[in-house]
């Protein structure tokens, strides 16, 4: 999650990871950019009410731009080096990532990288972007971003934030999900999920397309758009519709609800149930596929589980 153009940035990101508590329980963390332009990050293990429970720790993250991940662990060690936002400093000033998605390619970037001298202090497969980043030869950042993910193979939807910018990326095939909105007062808002949007009135704009790079200006908050490599064919992560998500919010373009109800509907064509007597959905991702299943084979709905 991520926002630019908001006094109350990191209070708004802390709502929105609330939001996304869903998509990772392990660690979650904040990073924003002051008056000044310096990144400060605070990154925790636990849930975003755990982590920030209390207020001074959102206060020691003041600004109008700010990016949060929740942390569900896919890559990487379950420790506290490896919650993100990952905050570096190098030659030309600091930046915070945070990413969702998998690297496949990351051990081979590694040992690269540490053949020439990189050092990493997690076992995080997002600190190799900032390694990829910092050893670009490319000018200006934007360049520099484009660079490094052009050597990144797998999935990856990510947010970097530096003293002056916002930048969004996801990869050429769009495995996962980013979206972007706007908030009434101008505000930019960039999460995995549309139902992030809804808790801080901000209104759904459009996804950030596979293979795009969407840049704010946090001067002038301009928007302005470059391309990685060409996308190729969408390569959608089904899992996103069948468990990830939440079933309010519009995933690839689709309410993830009415997807869950035709997988259950479909499901009870392909494998009918003949003999049973009520379907039974697994909370919470499970209930609409059942609720379709049930309309589709004319078996009674029941809440037998919580």
């Amino acid at each position: 999650f991520g926002v630019i153009g908001d006094p109350d940035a990191s209070s708004l990101c802390y709502l929105g990871l609330q939001k996304l508590q869903h998509r990772g329980e392990e660690g979650a963390g904040i990073a924003a950019a002051d008056a000044d332009g310096k990144l400060k990050s605070v990154t925790g293990l636990g849930l975003v009410g755990d982590v920030f429970g209390d207020p001074a720790r959102l206060a020691k993250l003041p600004g109008d731009a700010a990016i949060g991940h929740v942390r569900y662990s896919t890559a990487g060690a379950s420790s506290m080096r490896n919650v993100q936002p990952f905050l570096a400093a190098y030659r030309f000033g600091q930046l915070a990532v945070a990413h969702n998605g998998n690297l496949v390619n990351y051990q081979a970037l590694r040992n690269k990288l540490e053949a020439q001298g990189s050092i990493f202090n997690t076992s995080s497969d997002t600190e190799v972007i900032l390694h990829l980043i910092a050893t670009s030869l490319s000018r200006p950042l934007l360049s520099r971003i484009c660079d490094a993910c052009e050597r990144l193979a797998g999935a990856y939807s990510l947010l970097f934030l530096t003293a002056d910018k916002l930048f969004a990326v996801r990869d050429p095939f769009g495995f996962r999900p980013l979206v972007m909105g706007r908030r009434p007062n101008g505000a930019i808002v960039f999460a995995s999920e549309t139902c992030a949007l809804d808790l801080i009135d901000a209104a759904y704009e459009r996804e950030v397309e596979p293979g795009e790079v969407v840049v704010v200006d946090r001067r002038d908050m301009s928007v302005s758009y470059a391309c990685l490599v060409p996308h190729r064919p969408r390569k959608s992560c089904v899992f996103e519709h069948i468990y990830f998500a939440l079933p309010n919010s519009v995933v690839f373009g689709h309410a993830v609800h009415e997807r869950r109800s035709a997988y259950g509907r479909a499901l009870a064509e392909e494998s009918p149930a003949p003999t049973a007597d009520v379907v039974i959905p697994v909370p919470d991702s499970g209930f609409y596929a059942a609720l379709g299943f049930a309309q589709a084979s004319g078996l009674e709905f029941q809440m037998g589980l919580i």
